[in-house]
């Protein structure tokens, strides 16, 4: 009995202690809820008790989707939370699903911390209610008011890296820099938990979770287990796969090593440098030894063999024999030409009025096709050709979406740097102090709204139409006709434009609470909050899309948008194909500019008078899409004048020198500034016929053949003139007994100078028209001009110049003075006038080929001093920059200038990347093909999405700077979106769409079939998509689609996604190589996704020139422009090879195949546009379409420094090659120097003082580096090669040979009748003779 009263005592305490421990321990804090709260927020009602059996079915399978850690069965789960607590809870989930829900582990383990919190059957256990209210609801209730909630440490921190790298594509950020108060990456677990349970606006009541370590038995704290991001969940009621990614660097794929840019060094140093040192050392070894070598060899057998200067040691018998063949060729070539330029210098001395008359109209016909002159100035068209991959890009963009956007830009800083703090009372603010930097001074911010007010009401006045233009005429609209708001990213738009929201705030007499400040803070972590409470501001724009902070923020360090010391706004306006549309935007455009021009000469007027008080607060660096082509234009029309003076000076210089004369008596007589004057107008005419050639056959021409053609021409031209007066002055000077007539002298001159005349004018001929098979558009059409026009100019130089020139010697032998040639002068004295030699050629032959050639040291220690610098140039080619510093092209006194210098220091973000899906390249309605796009979790770990995300995580690789929004994977949450009301809803009478705004009990949820990944099915793909794309974001439905994905998105029907993209961000790009690089590697993207592609679809990847061959590319608006730099040394080699063979065949063929003349010319020529490259290293001269069409033409004006004299030496006798090569330099070296190198210094030198810096670093630097480099070579240079390798014989080699050449020749060159007889076979041979010793 008493063993039985013990046992029922024991029962009883135990049953007491159990209900006392459930009391303690498992009993609930809150159950149900309350109403409202005085600030609108649902109240949960206070309840100490046990846990309720949940059995209401909607709840208990709201709470098994939702909570599946809770739930326990239909009969067998008890609950903390009534029903209504599990709808509220669902409804908040749904947005917690669009932030966290593409990855299902860090949406899971976020779902378990609440879930417990809410509806935990054993609250008490974790939760501590620290104050209570009273219920509105039930008066005679208590509601709960605030809580602590007690978790474990690790399981704080297990849920922050699961959600870390979780990705909100619509907004181009991590979901954290919304759900954390700050950016993700400086997001720790307290931080984390205090925005989450305290500091974020849309909590009902103060959450403060604490952590503990306590590992005793009895626990005090919530812990639970959580999955890793890279983990699937695999549950009792769910069953997902793991994070992408995107959403998960613990899902990526590793990294590949960081493979640093590959350096050809040796020992530490640049290896092009040590070949080059080695090269030289290795040179001058050889060449310094065989020359001693040689001379001794010379001194012992000066008997046997010939005596030469040089290492030819063959014996003349048998030189002559081995060289026979070729002496013949030579020897009829140069017979075949000397017999048709006599007849052609004949035939236009004896009528040339008539060939001026046939002349004048070739040229007037030419050049009446200047009335169809057009004029390509688009930058598209110029660099980038037809058929590249950029430009088909391009293209294909604009076409399948639309033009990229013109853009109005404003970079505002502000004058005062200095950071402040802001001090608010906290709670209820979260935070106590906000340190934010200049760009946030509410004066400032409220002087910004007011100049941004001011400029979005310009009005503007079409000048064809008298129509008024209004920036919402032109602006982009992405919301319209919903919203009809221009699209403009501002900082001010996050308090929508208005005064009134930017200076509101809530606070009391002592202490501010919320104000402008705070709700920036809101918005730069959540650009997609709608509503800011308690301010009740949104954080969109009022067009209704979102502004990301790094669009209107710069200057900002460590990702940290408070700190930011400028504002950048930004206007978007439609581009378009349409003519008129552009015309309006450019009339807006230019008003704006006229505007900001006032605006700053203003505020720059007031400072200097010292009136600052009085002037803005900021400096404004302002641009329009129109700003750099008005400033190109100005440009050009500033530097004409430079232009102008330069050809004038060439032109003086040309006509004041080109005469001889013999004494002062006879000045006005030997002047010939007629024909100085009539050449260099035949250059000009030149120029103006190629241009009406190409425009009768359509090419448009572009600014750049009228500021280097003319040069080019001049250069070729001026040269031949000289050459060509010079050489019949000499004529003149011999005894007139051997020339007939004038007409014969003439026509003997002509025979003499008209082959290395068309040597050159064929050799730059044909190079320039072989560099049109460029790609490059502007070289193309820049070679075909070039071509044209020294083709024209030398046609003219040998027929109507020789008729000019004719004309004028019969001026000069009638002794009537130029100009005024009506007048006949009595001049008697004439003596020792044909003795006479001008001053040039008297320094070239007494002192200057002395020097070069006089002494056998010097001509080595010279010779060994141009191979040195030519293998050090060589060595830093490598080194030359590629690209074309933006900031040349500008005059130095441009706006754009400054808005550059705003552009490099203050802009936070670069370009917008799109990744395009090429049409019918995939089938979006199938998953496998969803797949290898999308970004979610489910997704292939390497789709376009998921590669992207690898190459975020190597940004200095990549150039990537944001996360890139995804139509797609924001398609899949807006059709997934549990938000009370979803997202998608129907009206169920007309199956139209209903948006989350419309509150309308006949709209229904979309039925949707939700297969794999809770991917819908391919029929419910194609029927909501296009309510997707137009439903507008808002509080209830943040990620719809139609501001930012409406033109992402190329639809057939209103169903079938024939193509789209996916925008990202670049990163800051400075510099050419920061913009080449990007788009090298974003090219690199497409391509690896584009492999993908095709593997899966069992096709095999091949690079191709053609745009349809890629399922994915890469496009930016930057690209087209930069695309030439890809392939631009490539195009440049083949372009110089091209050239180069073209010169020599034309040489070879033209000497009679005097191979070993040829190749030599062609050697000089390679070692001046060697030498080029090295003097564009060292003058800091990028390498671009300009210096490549320089680069062109540098070889054409390197043969005129070369040929001549190379060609004299070859046809010219003597007893060894330095003699020879004396003679050479003696005689042509004055037409050189006069003819090009003086004519070209003192055009170049003038544009060193152009305004263009355009000018000075392409054009002066480039055009003085040639004519010094060219005249250097062609006058140095080449003679000692020539002393030391020319070729052994000439084409006249000796006075029998050359009489009875002559013999045979002559009497079918003139017939009888014609000349005296007696001259018939003496004249020519006589004049031959004297021309060649």
């Amino acid at each position: 009995m008493e063993t039985n009263i013990v046992m029922k005592f024991l029962i009883i305490i135990v049953c007491f202690l159990l209900k006392f421990s459930n009391g303690e321990e498992g009993h609930c804090i809150w159950y149900d809820q309350c109403g409202v709260n005085p600030l609108g927020k649902i109240t949960n009602c206070y309840y100490n008790g046990s846990a309720k059996l949940l059995t209401d079915e909607t709840a208990l399978a709201q709470l098994e989707s939702a909570c599946g850690m809770i739930y326990n069965g239909t009969n067998n789960t008890y609950t903390c939370c009534g029903s209504d607590q599990i709808a509220t809870t669902i409804s908040q989930f749904g947005m917690a699903k669009l932030m966290l829900g593409r990855c299902p582990s860090c949406y899971y383990n976020f779902r378990s911390l609440f879930c417990a919190m809410i509806c935990s059957p054993d609250q008490s256990r974790f939760l501590n209610v620290t104050k209570k209210g009273n219920s509105t609801l039930y008066p005679d209730r208590e509601t709960v008011e605030e809580i602590h909630y007690t978790i474990a440490d690790d399981f704080a921190e297990r849920i922050l890296t699961s959600c870390r790298d979780v990705l909100y594509p619509g907004g181009n950020q991590h979901s954290l820099d919304t759900m954390c108060g700050r950016p993700y990456d400086q997001c720790t677990k307290e931080s984390l938990m205090r925005y989450l349970g305290v500091d974020n606006p849309a909590v009902p009541f103060p959450i403060y979770i604490d952590f503990s370590n306590d590992t005793s038995a009895q626990e005090r704290y919530y812990n639970q287990s959580t999955f890793l991001c890279s983990e699937p969940i695999i549950s009792r009621y769910e069953n997902k796969t793991a994070c992408s990614c995107l959403d998960c660097e613990k899902s990526c794929n590793p990294l590949p090593p960081d493979v640093p840019d590959k350096k050809f060094e040796i020992g530490n140093m640049d290896g092009w440098i040590v070949i080059a040192l080695i090269t030289i050392a290795l040179f001058l070894s050889v060449f310094f030894t065989s020359t001693l070598i040689v001379s001794a060899l010379k001194k012992r057998r000066h008997d046997l063999y010939r005596s030469t200067d040089t290492n030819i040691l063959i014996l003349p018998s048998v030189q002559e024999k081995s060289s026979g063949v070729f002496w013949t060729i030579r020897q009829r070539t140069e017979r075949f030409l000397e017999q048709i330029f006599f007849r052609l210098g004949l035939f236009c001395a004896r009528r040339p009025y008539f060939v001026l008359f046939v002349g004048l109209i070739i040229i007037i016909g030419l050049s009446c096709g200047l009335i169809k002159f057009k004029v390509t100035t688009d930058p598209v068209q110029l660099w980038s050709a037809k058929t590249s991959i950029a430009r088909q890009q391009k293209d294909y963009f604009d076409q399948h979406f639309r033009p990229f956007y013109r853009t109005t830009q404003l970079i505002i800083v502000p004058t005062d740097q200095s950071f402040v703090t802001h001090t608010y009372l906290s709670p209820p603010a979260p935070l106590s102090e906000y340190t934010l930097g200049p760009a946030f001074e509410i004066e400032f911010l409220s002087d910004v709204l007011d100049l941004q007010t001011e400029i979005l009401s310009l009005q503007a006045t079409s000048s064809l139409t008298n129509q008024t233009i209004r920036l919402s005429d032109i602006c982009l609209q992405p919301l319209a006709p919903d919203n009809e708001n221009c699209t403009v990213f501002s900082l001010l738009q996050y308090y929508q434009n208005s005064k009134e929201n930017l200076y509101k705030h809530i606070g009391d007499d002592f202490f501010t609470y919320f104000d402008y400040t705070t709700h920036f803070l809101t918005c730069s972590q959540a650009p997609t909050t709608t509503r800011d409470d308690p301010l009740g501001l949104s954080c969109f724009a009022d067009f209704g899309g979102t502004i990301n902070p790094f669009m209107v923020l710069g200057n900002y360090s460590n990702g940290t948008y408070a700190n930011a010391t400028a504002l950048v706004i930004t206007i978007v306006i439609e581009n378009s194909n349409d003519p008129e549309k552009i015309r309006n935007a450019e009339t807006w455009e230019a008003v704006f500019l006229d505007y900001m021009k006032n605006f700053t000469e203003t505020q720059t007027t007031l400072r200097k008078s010292g009136r600052s008080n009085e002037a803005a607060n900021f400096t404004v660096y302002y641009s329009s899409e129109r700003s750099i082509q008005d400033e190109l234009n100005r440009q050009s029309r500033s530097d004409i004048f430079t232009i102008i003076i330069s050809y004038t000076i060439m032109f003086l210089y040309v006509t004041l020198t080109l005469g001889h004369i013999r004494s002062w008596r006879t000045c006005l007589i030997d002047l010939k500034f007629t024909v100085g004057f009539v050449g260099v107008l035949f250059v000009l005419l030149s120029v103006m016929s190629s241009v009406g050639f190409y425009s009768y056959c359509g090419i448009a021409g572009t600014l750049i053949i009228f500021e280097v053609i003319p040069f080019l021409v001049l250069a070729v031209g001026v040269d031949n003139i000289f050459i060509i007066v010079q050489h019949f002055e000499r004529a003149k000077e011999e005894d007139k007994e051997e020339y007939p007539s004038t007409e014969i002298r003439l026509a003997t001159t002509i025979s003499r100078v008209g082959p290395s005349i068309l040597l050159t004018a064929t050799s730059e001929s044909i190079a320039f028209l072989l560099g049109a098979l460029t790609p490059m558009p502007a070289v193309q059409i820049f070679s075909l001009y070039a071509f044209m026009a020294v083709f024209i100019d030398f046609l003219l130089q040998i027929t109507c110049f020789v008729s000019v020139l004719a004309i004028d010697a019969q001026r000069q032998d009638s002794n009537r003075p130029d100009l005024c040639c009506c007048v006949q002068m009595n001049v008697t004295d004439k003596s020792n006038e044909h003795e006479s030699k001008r001053l040039l050629q008297k320094i070239f032959t007494k002192l200057f080929t002395p020097i070069i050639l006089g002494n056998s040291i010097v001509r080595a220690i010279i010779f060994s001093i141009f191979i040195i610098v030519t293998c050090l140039s060589a060595a830093v080619i490598h080194r030359i920059p590629i690209g074309l510093d933006q900031k040349l092209s500008m005059p130095k006194d441009s706006y754009v200038l400054d808005y550059f210098y705003g552009l490099e220091n203050y802009l936070s973000v670069g370009p917008p990347v799109y990744f395009v899906v090429n049409e019918n390249a995939l089938d979006y309605k199938r998953i496998s093909d969803q797949d290898l796009l999308c970004g979610t979790s489910g997704c292939s770990s390497i789709s376009l999405l998921g590669q992207i995300g690898q190459a975020l995580r190597q940004p200095q690789r990549y150039h990537l700077a944001q996360p890139p929004s995804s139509w797609l994977d924001d398609y899949f949450d807006w059709l997934q979106s549990t938000n009370n009301p979803p997202c998608c809803r129907i009206h169920n009478q007309t199956n139209q769409f209903c948006p989350a705004t419309l509150n309308d009990t006949s709209c229904i949820n979309c039925p949707i079939t939700f297969l794999d990944n809770q991917r819908p099915s391919p029929d419910d793909f194609s029927r909501y998509i296009n309510f997707f794309l137009h439903d507008n974001p808002g509080e209830k439905c943040p990620k719809g689609g139609h501001a930012a994905y409406k033109d992402a998105v190329q639809l057939m029907n209103n169903s079938i996604v024939k193509s789209s993209y996916f925008m990202g961000f670049h990163s800051i790009l400075k510099t050419s190589s920061d913009f080449i690089g990007a788009m090298k590697s974003a090219n690199e993207i497409a391509k690896n996704i584009s492999k993908t592609i095709l593997n899966n679809q069992s096709k095999t990847y091949t690079d191709s020139d053609e745009l349809q061959d890629y399922p994915v590319f890469a496009y930016s608006i930057f690209y087209v422009f930069y695309d030439q730099y890809l392939t631009i040394w490539r195009n440049l080699i083949v372009n110089l090879s091209s050239s180069f063979a073209a010169v020599f065949l034309v040489t070879c063929i033209l000497l009679g195949f005097d191979i070993h003349t040829a190749f030599l010319i062609i050697l000089c020529v390679f070692m001046i546009i060697i030498d080029m490259f090295g003097v564009m290293y060292l003058w800091h001269i990028e390498l671009n379409a300009i210096s490549v069409v320089n680069i062109v033409m540098s070889v054409g004006i390197a043969v005129e420094f070369c040929a001549h004299i190379a060609r004299y030496f070859a046809v010219t006798p003597g007893k060894n090659r330095l003699e020879r090569a004396q003679k050479a330099l003696a005689e042509m070296g004055s037409s050189v120097f006069s003819g090009i190198t003086l004519t070209k210094v003192g055009g170049v030198v003038v544009l060193a003082f152009a305004k263009s810096q355009l000018f000075q670093v392409f054009y002066f630097r480039m055009y003085f580096s040639l004519v010094i480099i060219g005249a250097v070579h062609g006058l140095i240079f080449l003679p000692i090669l020539l002393s030391y390798c020319g070729s052994s014989l000439s084409v006249v080699t000796d006075e029998k040979k050359q009489e009875h050449h002559h013999q045979n020749t002559i009497p079918n060159i003139v017939t009888a009748g014609n000349l005296p007889g007696a001259n018939e076979n003496s004249f020519q041979v006589n004049s031959r003779e004297k021309y060649y010793q």
